[in-house]
């Protein structure tokens, strides 16, 4: 920061400024992947120690760990073709290709509009995904053949939140509803949320409002 000092009821621009870039450059070089890996082995150098009041490591155990996780792996998929854990992934929940259905509603779309929902779904969803609480549950309407099917944290989430967008809850343009524009976003109350989510008392969602803010 600068040295400078402002009296009450004066603006010093150099100083704001100086001071935001300071602050960009710090934020910065706390995201930079050198610094969280300089982070992360000092936290674990101090676990190693025995200094830490959370964690504690056991290095005769890595071994025996990382074969118990090539094992579970090889079961569940064989061929290796392991799928990323992703949103797009939650979407996916209970065996049914909800982004396949999202693009069969985008056939007509061009590519890059294609593109553009996508992305709005995919990070709405996120913004919209933290710890639902114990209680919460989303019910997904059987379809066609396909049963009624339940679901919870952050599958009932991304599964939620799916339908939410393509019912248009975040366009602010009824001719448009797959979107979230600016306008759409700002409009959200916690009681949209709430409707989206299927929240009632026995339902409880935790953090609606923060939800519903950010």
């Amino acid at each position: 920061m600068s040295d400078t000092k402002t009296l009450p009821g004066q603006s010093n621009a150099n100083y704001t400024i100086a001071g935001n870039l300071r602050g960009i450059g710090a934020a910065a070089e706390l995201r930079s992947t050198a610094t969280i890996r300089s982070r992360a082995r000092a936290l674990l150098e101090r676990a190693r120690r025995g200094e830490s009041a959370w964690f504690t490591v056991n290095d005769g155990a890595m071994a025996t760990t990382a074969a118990l996780v090539a094992e579970i792996t090889r079961a569940r998929y064989p061929d290796l073709r392991i799928p990323y854990h992703s949103r797009w992934r939650h979407f996916e929940a209970g065996g049914i290709d909800r982004p396949g259905m999202l693009n069969e509603a985008l056939a007509n779309a061009t590519p890059a509009g294609r593109a553009r929902a996508q992305i709005d779904l995919a990070l709405v969803s996120v913004l919209l995904d933290a710890g639902a609480g114990p209680e919460w549950r989303y019910l997904e309407a059987a379809q066609d053949e396909r049963p009624s099917c339940e679901y919870n944290r952050s599958e009932g989430l991304g599964v939620a939140s799916f339908h939410a967008f393509t019912a248009g809850v975040f366009s602010s343009d009824s001719q448009n509803p797959m979107q979230a524009d600016a306008a759409g976003l700002k409009a959200i109350t916690a009681d949209q949320i709430a409707n989206a989510f299927q929240v009632t008392p026995n339902n409880p969602l935790v953090g609606l409002e923060g939800r519903a803010a950010l």
